[in-house]
């Protein structure tokens, strides 16, 4: 298996397939990313803390109330993915940052109160999520070559700054942290494979599933289908299957390649996450205590 020719394969094949979205939001994004800027003044706030990246992976769950103990703690910088804000804010867990790569309308932060939030976003994000964010706001470009994406940065602005992107949008939150010199990341919900449950309690995706059922299918059958229906690849991992596709495995090779040169100390609470050989595994309790944070359970 060609791992390299797996993700980016995978990522091409996203871009080309979103290419005239791509232009059509980033020439409707541009007053905002005129008024807001790009990364130059994300660098200074996330640097020298210990980084925790947040995806909505049903890992989420066991993972509250130990975000709960730290959030708020300046040495500690929290950064959320646009689908784990909804189940976060519901436990009183307020993210430094909010990241969003979405091209396409999805209501993420409908009914969320944004105001106190910042959020990192991609300059071709959807201008309808856009339009619900009511905080600050920080547009970054991809780190992909080729003449209409170099076309689009231009018109975005190149000095927005530049993420790379393994496929999925905590590849790019992992990228941007650590680029900033931070003492520490610790991975949660970034499951990229699943078991009984395909998203955490309390996101977006897991209320449809609610939303839409019957008698004749449950809420947990409808997730079950989508779970199957996604069962490209196996992964054992202490004696327990999970499965995961494409997208995902592509993810997790990314984030496994980028860790092996790494500077700084890698842990993953996420299950099952990336390989225990690419990140040290433990639970987000366990690395509160670890870095010294009083509180962590």
């Amino acid at each position: 298996m060609n791992k390299a020719g797996i993700y980016s394969g995978i990522n091409n094949a996203v871009v080309n397939e979103r290419a005239r979205a791509f232009k059509r939001n980033c020439a409707r994004n541009l007053s905002a990313i005129r008024k807001f800027g790009g990364l130059g003044r994300v660098v200074t706030t996330i640097a020298g803390r210990h980084a925790v990246v947040i995806g909505a992976g049903p890992s989420l769950d066991a993972s509250l109330s130990g975000l709960q103990a730290c959030a708020g703690n300046p040495e500690i910088c929290l950064i959320a993915a646009d689908m784990a804000l909804l189940p976060l804010r519901a436990a009183g867990v307020r993210p430094d940052f909010v990241i969003s790569c979405e091209s396409t309308p999805t209501p993420y932060f409908r009914g969320i109160l944004t105001g106190d939030l910042h959020l990192l976003a991609f300059s071709c994000i959807s201008p309808h999520n856009l339009a619900q964010w009511e905080g600050d706001i920080s547009f970054y470009n991809w780190m992909i070559k080729g003449d209409m994406y170099e076309e689009l940065w231009r018109t975005a602005g190149e000095d927005l700054g530049f993420v790379a992107t393994g496929s999925v949008v905590l590849s790019q939150a992992v990228s941007i942290v650590l680029g900033c010199a931070v003492k520490s990341l610790l991975l949660v919900g970034n499951d990229l494979a699943y078991g009984k449950s395909y998203y955490a309690h309390g996101t977006r995706a897991a209320e449809r599933f609610v939303r839409t059922s019957t008698r004749i299918l449950p809420p947990e059958s409808a997730e079950f289908g989508v779970i199957r229906a996604n069962r490209a690849f196996a992964i054992t991992r202490q004696g327990a299957v999970y499965h995961t596709n494409n997208q995902f495995l592509s993810a997790r090779y990314w984030f496994e390649e980028l860790f092996k040169s790494a500077s700084v100390p890698i842990y993953d609470s996420s299950v099952p996450g990336v390989s225990p050989s690419a990140a040290r595994k433990l639970k987000c309790g366990e690395y509160l205590e670890l870095i010294g944070v009083i509180g962590g359970r």
